[in-house]
C-alpha cells in the first residue's frame, strides 16, 4: 500500500489541481460576465489559495512546473507527480 508520505503528497496534489480548475473556470465566467463581482470576488479568492497551496506542495516535494530561468536544472531531481515512492529509490 502506499505510505503516509504518498497519500499526503497526492491529497496536497489533488487540492492544488481543484484550486486551479477553480481559477480556469472561473477566468471562463468572466469572459461572458467581466463585470460580475461576486465572479471577481470567486477569483480572488481561489487564486489566492491556488497559490498558497501550490507554495506549501512545492515547499514539500520539489516544483510541480519547470521554473523560469536558473542557473541549476536541478528541479528535475526527486520524484515526478506521478512517480510512487519505490519508483524514485
Amino acid at each position: 500500500m502506499f505510505s503516509d508520505n504518498r497519500r499526503n503528497r497526492e491529497k496536497m496534489l489533488r487540492q492544488l489541481q481543484i484550486y486551479s480548475f477553480m481559477v480556469y473556470d472561473t477566468l471562463l465566467y468572466l469572459d461572458a460576465y467581466p463585470d460580475s463581482k461576486e465572479a471577481i470576488a470567486s477569483y480572488n479568492k481561489y487564486k489566492s489559495l491556488e497559490a498558497k497551496a501550490k507554495y506549501e506542495y512545492e515547499s514539500k516535494y520539489g516544483p510541480i512546473c519547470m521554473p523560469e530561468a536558473t542557473d541549476s536544472w536541478a528541479w528535475t531531481n526527486g520524484p515526478w507527480p506521478w512517480q510512487n515512492d519505490k519508483e524514485v529509490k
